[in-house]
């Protein structure tokens, strides 16, 4: 495969309305956004790719940056006639969404940028901080124990306690949505040279939600903060009662935050 003339798989919620871009997190595929938007997708229409190596995407052939995770992002706009999107970061996928704002400002009317950070000393290091070998390690073992892993309260302290229905549910699906160990060391490469940059926020001069979770573990608040801080038109709401997946812990808050905030920007 041409990983330069990659264009990337995608679905589609809702037919009416704006592009919305939605950018996935890492080592996952688009379904995070298909279980969290499925209440509003009336109100835009929202564009699922799916990065490279993930979901029903083709894999990875060799080692990429996030740059080319934006470029495919281009790519796709590109196919559609699309000039300019409103862009939603979800997690890696803010990382995605800063890259993208970088390299192709015109094509960005706005962004949304979930549980996410930024790269440089300034960020605290995301938790748990794991080596490439640990994340190998993880991938190795079966599925159910890693994924119990992955949302241990060590990770999503409220999840399963709180809301017990939604862990059943996420569990269910990370089940049926298993990424390759490869694939996986493809994106964390990528992401540990993207968080070791320092990136041109004070650039970012289209409007900028950031959303967060009061009790994210994985991303720490104070990164959202320092990132509201650092853009000029951005506003920050931050979520209670909720962790690193607080958009699906406290979907109707967040649903009506981003809408307002959405139809107020037209």
């Amino acid at each position: 495969m041409n990983q330069d003339a990659f264009l990337p798989v995608w679905d589609q919620m809702g037919d009416a309305g704006e592009a919305v871009l939605c950018l996935s997190g890492f080592a996952s595929s688009n379904w995070l956004f298909r279980l969290w938007l499925q209440d509003i997708q009336g109100s835009f229409r929202f564009l699922l790719p799916e990065n490279r190596g993930m979901g029903r995407a083709a894999p990875a052939t060799a080692p990429y940056l996030l740059d080319d995770l934006a470029k495919d992002a281009v790519r796709l706009l590109d196919h559609l006639a699309l000039a300019q999107v409103t862009v939603i970061g979800l997690s890696m996928g803010g990382f995605v969404a800063q890259r993208l704002f970088a390299l192709a400002p015109e094509r960005v009317k706005r962004m949304v940028l979930l549980c996410t950070s930024s790269g440089g000393e300034e960020f605290q290091p995301l938790l748990p901080l794991m080596s490439r070998e640990q994340v190998t390690s993880l991938y190795q073992l079966d599925a159910e124990t890693r994924i119990h892993a992955a949302l241990s309260p060590q990770i999503c302290p409220l999840l399963q306690e709180h809301y017990p229905q939604l862990f059943a549910e996420v569990f269910r699906q990370r089940l049926i949505h298993q990424e390759n160990l490869q694939q996986i060391l493809f994106q964390y490469d990528a992401v540990a040279k993207f968080l070791r940059q320092r990136q041109p926020l004070e650039q970012i001069n289209c409007p900028v939600l950031i959303l967060a979770g009061e009790q994210d573990l994985l991303v720490p608040l104070a990164n959202a903060q320092l990132l509201a801080k650092k853009i000029a038109h951005s506003q920050l709401a931050v979520i209670p009662d909720s962790d690193h997946l607080f958009f699906l812990e406290q979907a109707e808050m967040v649903n009506r935050v981003l809408l307002d905030w959405l139809l107020r920007r037209q």
